[in-house]
C-alpha cells in the first residue's frame, strides 16, 4: 500500500502513542467491528488505546473480541496523542458527550460514506470502499500491524455485515478478496454469521411483528413506510438496537422502490432509514434532512408529529422517484429521435 492518501494517516499513527477510538451513535456491524479491530490493531503496534461508543454496544456484537474493553465515558481520559473516529459521516454523529472531549489529539475520521463532511485533522475518505472496516484493514497493513484472530474477526464482521452479507451492491472483488484474506487470518464466516443473524432475542420478533404491522404503500407502491415508536419496544421488551434491519423488510417487497423507517427517539423526534433498491441515491434526499449515507442506504433525525414526518420524508422521495422517472422517459425519447 502506498497509495499518497493513507501515508498522513500511517505517519500520525506510528508518531502517536497514546489514542481513543470511536464511531457512531446507534452503533452497527460496521461501527463496532472496525472501531474494534482498529483498536486491536493499536495494541498490537504498543499503543495505549481507548475504544468509545457513546451508545451502549448491542449485545448481538458482545462475542467480539476486545468488546469488554469499550467505554461509555472520557472522564479521566487525558494526555491523547491522537483520536481516530471510524465509520462515521458527521461528527455530531459521535455523540453529544464525546463532542465535549477536548483532548483529542490529532483527529483522523477514516470513513466510507460518500457524504462524509470531513471534519478530521486528516480525514481518509473511501466511498468505494465496502465498509470501514474494508479501510481499516488497508491501513492496519500499511502501518505494519499484524492481523490476529481477533482482528481478523472484528473486520470480517464489519465487511459482512455493512455488505449485507455480501448481497448489496458495495460487494466488489476488494470486498470479497479482503474477507478471503480475514477468514486465513481466523475469521470463521459460519461462527460469524450465527452469533449475526441467528442469535436475536425472542423480543426482537414481537418488536419486528408490532413494526410490520404498521406497514403503508405510498406512490402507487413504490414506497414502503413503516415506523416503531418507544410504546412498541418497552411493550416488546425490547431495546432500540433490536430494530437494526427492520426497513430492509420494507425495500424487500415487490415493486417497491424505496424502504423507510420511521423509529421514535423521544416526543416528536424519529431516526428515519432509507434504504432503495437502485433507482434513487437515498444519500441525496438524506441530505437534505442533514443526514447522509450510500445511495442505497441513508439516515437522518427529523423532529415532528409522525405524520408530519412521514408526510415531509415522502414528499422528497416521490420527488426523486418522479425525476428519475421524467429523465429516463426524456433520455429514451432522445435516442428514438437519433
Amino acid at each position: 500500500m502506498t497509495d499518497n492518501k493513507y501515508s498522513k494517516i500511517i505517519e500520525v499513527i506510528k508518531k502517536a502513542r497514546r489514542f481513543v477510538v470511536v464511531s457512531h451513535v446507534n452503533p452497527e456491524g460496521d461501527a463496532v467491528g472496525s472501531l474494534l479491530g482498529m483498536y486491536l490493531g493499536l495494541k498490537g503496534m504498543g499503543k495505549e488505546a481507548v475504544p468509545y461508543l457513546e451508545d451502549q454496544l448491542p449485545p448481538l456484537y458482545d462475542f467480539l473480541p476486545g468488546s469488554k474493553d469499550i467505554v461509555h465515558t472520557l472522564e479521566g481520559v487525558k494526555d491523547i496523542d491522537c483520536t481516530i473516529a471510524v465509520d462515521c459521516g458527521q461528527a455530531d454523529r459521535l455523540g453529544d458527550n464525546f463532542s465535549s472531549f477536548k483532548e483529542k489529539g490529532v483527529f483522523l475520521n477514516i470513513d466510507h460514506h460518500v457524504t462524509n463532511d470531513n471534519y478530521g485533522d486528516v480525514n481518509l475518505v473511501v466511498p468505494e470502499a465496502s465498509a470501514a472496516g474494508e479501510i481499516v484493514y488497508d491501513v492496519l497493513k500499511a502501518a505494519g500491524a499484524e492481523i490476529t484472530k481477533g482482528i481478523a474477526i472484528n473486520l470480517y464482521t464489519a465487511i459482512h455485515t455493512d455488505t449485507g452479507s455480501f448481497r448489496y451492491s458495495c460487494s466488489t472483488p476488494e470486498a470479497f478478496r479482503k474477507a478471503g484474506e480475514l477468514v486465513s487470518a481466523g475469521a470463521n464466516p459460519w461462527d460469524i454469521s450465527v452469533k449475526v443473524y441467528e442469535n436475536y432475542p425472542a423480543a426482537r420478533f414481537k418488536l419486528l411483528g408490532r413494526t410490520l404491522s404498521t406497514l403503508e404503500f405510498m406512490n402507487n407502491g413504490g414506497i414502503a413506510v413503516m415506523h416503531v415508536t418507544l410504546e412498541a419496544i418497552k411493550s416488546s421488551g425490547g431495546t432500540k438496537d433490536m430494530t437494526d434491519g427492520f426497513v430492509n423488510y420494507a425495500r424487500a417487497i415487490e415493486g417497491v422502490e424505496v424502504g423507510v423507517l420511521f423509529r421514535e427517539v423521544k416526543n416528536n423526534e424519529y431516526k428515519a432509514s432509507l434504504r432503495s433498491k437502485g433507482r434513487i441515491d437515498v444519500s441525496g434526499v438524506a441530505s437534505l434532512f442533514n443526514g447522509g449515507g450510500h445511495a442505497h442506504a441513508a439516515g437522518f433525525s427529523i423532529k415532528g408529529t409522525l405524520n408530519e414526518v412521514k408526510a415531509k420524508v415522502v414528499a422528497e422521495l416521490e420527488k426523486a422517484l418522479n425525476e428519475q422517472s421524467a429523465g429516463q422517459a426524456s433520455r429514451l425519447s432522445n435516442e428514438g429521435t437519433r
